[in-house]
């Protein structure tokens, strides 16, 4: 499996639209959360990313 990397979180938000906390909210986390994905200082699951992408109807 492929680590998720900050860039992808970012684009991913982007492409939706979305700020940073619309985009925590879209899978059921805390702003922070979605901070740290994007900073690297947390790495995203691949489900949340996945998830992410399926309810922004962005492909998989």
């Amino acid at each position: 499996m492929e680590k998720v990397t900050p860039d992808q979180v970012k684009k991913a938000r982007e492409t939706a639209g979305h700020t940073q906390t619309q985009a925590a909210a879209v899978i059921y986390k805390k702003l922070l959360a979605w901070q740290r994905y994007e900073s690297g200082g947390r790495e995203m699951d691949q489900a949340f990313y996945e998830l992410y992408l399926i309810k922004t109807g962005q492909s998989v």
